[in-house]
């Protein structure tokens, strides 16, 4: 066993314990740091399957192992997790992923290492399934309220999935001319999809800015504008909406209350050879110098559409977080009104499955709010394999599992300024 492959599995192991600390997925990949980047991807994979096969590893662990364990975040159960999630999910083979995991156990953990060598080699001889879910029991009973127990199922299976990765093209003949390799997929003309890739920066188009990285699900909601008025992006950060809206020929306002989120947007900005403006504020405390023809608010929220990619989210939400970001987005969308030119366009978004953060708040635009006016969005606005994703309101709501390959979960809602 070589030393690089020992810190792999130790590195995957501090990373899920740092998830279970309270970090969030791109805060703990500071412990893959140091790594060759084949490994560090190695890794991460390991902890993407370890987070959502969760459910299912916790309840083998209760089931195999006796003597008391520390839970988390101690790396000894984090080190059984990712050991349980090569053996049983990932078709590693048995010997790397019992004696590397195994090697992994450092001074501190010591005394669990042979536990952790006997309990994965029973499991590697009895080879147990699970059926408990991946999910928070809340959140399940949700879905389950709100979709029907079938719909919920297959979005459930549909997170279990590592997502393809959508590009967005510049242009219809920049995507049209693209090539990379034989797996690349299409959903409409703009996008182009790959189930596998190496590092982004090394795809074709990345350097002279053909394209960025934006679920198809989020291209939808910048489409829904029918002028190239300027546009107002609220919470515009990582920017995919912006880079949108920019190469229409709109000018372009974006805000974000984070000035590391806008640096990012500004180097995507630069690398496909865009302008916007770009302000850091919090938009309930900022004074907008004017009003807008467009305004696009993507709001915070539970992002509870978007588990495919972030399954840590499964550990960090709670059922209450949603009626405060219902309220944060209820204060949002009545200043972005407030923004919006009269007989101009707001679009209302969020990536989060739950209704009070998507029907509830356009049921209190429709009420509270007594200068919006229905502009319902019509299914031809949208690409065909979307188009049932549009409600008899002239809403959209987004499931995971609309599309094949799956996309993130969005409510949209759009409305004109009386």
């Amino acid at each position: 066993m070589t030393h690089k492959t020992k810190s792999l599995r130790r590195a995957a192991a501090a990373m899920l314990a740092a998830i279970e600390r309270g970090k969030t997925l791109d805060e703990a990949l500071d412990r893959l740091a140091g790594l060759p980047p084949r490994d560090a991807a190695f890794a991460h994979a390991i902890v993407m399957t370890a987070l959502r096969r969760r459910g299912q590893i916790n309840d083998i662990i209760s089931r195999y192992v006796n003597r008391p364990i520390p839970g988390r975040p101690h790396l000894a159960r984090a080190l059984l997790q990712i050991g349980i999630a090569q053996l049983l999910f990932m078709g590693v083979a048995a010997h790397a992923a019992i004696h590397e995991t195994v090697q992994a156990v450092g001074r501190q953990e010591a005394s669990y290492r042979g536990l952790l060598n006997a309990v994965l080699r029973r499991l590697d001889r009895e080879r147990p399934t699970s059926e408990a879910a991946n999910l928070p029991d809340w959140l399940m009973a949700r879905w389950t309220t709100h979709y029907g127990a079938e719909t919920t199922a297959q979005i459930v299976a549909t997170l279990l999935h590592q997502p393809p990765l959508d590009l967005c093209f510049a242009s219809v003949d920049a995507a049209s001319a693209w090539s990379q390799n034989d797996t690349a997929t299409t959903l409409e003309a703009h996008h182009r999809r790959l189930a596998e890739h190496g590092p982004v920066e090394a795809l074709n188009g990345f350097a002279n800015g053909q394209w960025w990285v934006q679920d198809f699900a989020a291209q939808m909601p910048a489409r829904l504008f029918s002028s190239a008025m300027p546009t107002l992006d609220i919470c515009a950060a990582p920017g995919g909406k912006t880079l949108q809206l920019a190469g229409s020929g709109r000018h372009v306002t974006a805000l974000d209350i984070s000035a590391n989120r806008l640096q990012r947007l500004q180097q995507n900005l630069d690398r496909c050879q865009r302008t916007a403006e770009l302000v850091t504020a919090d938009f309930l405390d900022w004074v907008p110098p004017r009003h807008w023809d467009n305004v696009l608010l993507d709001a915070p929220c539970s992002a509870t559409g978007t588990l495919r990619r972030h399954p840590d989210i499964a550990l960090h939400r709670r059922e209450a977080d949603i009626a405060d970001r219902a309220t944060l987005q209820r204060q949002l969308i009545a200043k972005a009104f407030a923004a919006t030119a009269a007989g101009g366009t707001l679009v209302y978004c969020v990536c989060s499955l739950e209704p009070e953060e998507g029907e509830a708040i356009a049921a209190f635009v429709e009420q509270e709010i007594t200068d919006s006016l229905p502009f319902p969005i019509q299914p031809s606005e949208l690409p065909p394999v979307l188009s049932g994703a549009v409600s008899a309101a002239g809403h959209v709501r987004i499931l995971p599992h609309m599309v094949d390959g799956g996309v993130d979960g969005f409510f949209i809602a759009r409305w004109r300024k009386g």
